[in-house]
């Protein structure tokens, strides 16, 4: 039996179609019931806060993903949003514990890391988070660190990079930034900065690949594993590419640092996902991380660079949202 926890999300309903597809009974536990929930999982509904959830959440399973979480304050409170986070993550594993898991996945995130002047990011290199989610994944992070040390169990961490690719409406991906504006607006496509700084994205496929390597690996117990793209261009070579393999016309439009942070300000009041505080961080920064040990370690590659993720949410984009 396997348990997912954050059911509802899109990596989490990607991640029990494979396991369903592998024949593994599953369990979800989410917020609420999901209508979409693929049919014979077993539902569980609440939070990672309720311990007799928990508990009976935990029964006879062999292996837990820990998906859940709460990425920002736009419909729950910051206190809520720590609690789910961190607290939240160490009453799964305590009754995880209880109930001789075998094996716990965490779901953690690329912005542990905050920003570097040094890229590649390795897994060894400093954590910095500059977001509220970040810090939450740290702390999370360390919750899982003291159960492996001094409770012997198996966990394994992923920090994926910024996901990208059809159902992704995520305001730090770029793509649907570009194209949220673009084509409202006289089709111009508009770059943060100069232009040159580059952004990895991941598909959710690829995540949910990673996911999937890890259950079974008795060498992957204790590790951290990065995820992201290979091949990453720069900004205004992602743009000048999705319009060729997208078939998207368009001007390019650069933003100063300085107008970018401003627009940020003027929008925040309105509660729009676009440019808010986390996406201003990731636009002007260059961020990619070093996936080495993942591909050594899993025999994980990326299926997917950047331009063909993107022209994947483009596709979407246009069927779903316009």
């Amino acid at each position: 039996m396997v348990l997912v926890t954050g059911c509802n999300g899109l990596i989490g309903k990607k991640l029990i179609d494979r396991l369903l597809g592998d024949g593994e009974p599953v369990r979800g536990l989410d917020f609420w019931r999901d209508r979409n929930l693929a049919a014979g999982v077993e539902f569980f509904e609440g939070t990672v806060l309720d311990d007799e959830l928990l508990l009976d959440a935990t029964a006879d399973v062999d292996t837990v993903y820990h998906l859940m979480d709460i990425y920002n304050t736009t419909h729950n409170s910051r206190r809520r949003m720590r609690r789910i986070n961190t607290t939240g993550t160490e009453k799964l594993l305590a009754a995880a514990r209880d109930n001789h898991v075998r094996k716990v996945v965490f779901l953690s995130s690329g912005e542990v890391y905050g920003t570097s002047d040094d890229m590649p990011i390795g897994i060894g290199d400093p954590l910095h988070p500059v977001t509220r989610y970040g810090k939450d994944k740290v702390k999370a992070e360390k919750i899982c660190q003291a159960a492996i040390e001094n409770d012997g169990m198996d966990i394994t961490i992923f920090r994926p990079t910024i996901m990208a690719g059809p159902g992704i409406d995520d305001p730090l991906i770029l793509i649907i930034l570009y194209m949220a504006m673009a084509m409202g607006d006289g089709n111009r496509f508009y770059v943060g900065g100069d232009g040159s700084s580059r952004f990895q994205l991941v598909h959710p496929d690829d995540v949910v690949d990673a996911l999937i390597r890890a259950k079974d690996r008795t060498g992957s117990r204790g590790g951290v594993y990065n995820l992201g793209s290979d091949n990453v261009p720069t900004q205004i070579e992602q743009v000048e590419r999705i319009k060729k393999t997208a078939r998207v016309d368009g001007a390019i439009h650069v933003l100063s640092p300085a107008i970018t942070r401003l627009l940020s300000i003027v929008l925040r009041p309105f509660n729009i996902n676009y440019l808010s505080k986390e996406h201003v961080i990731f636009i002007l920064s260059n961020f990619v991380l070093d996936c080495s040990t993942t591909k050594t370690d899993l025999g994980w590659s990326p299926t997917r660079d950047n331009v063909a993720m993107m022209a994947e949410a483009v596709e979407w984009y246009r069927k779903e949202k316009l």
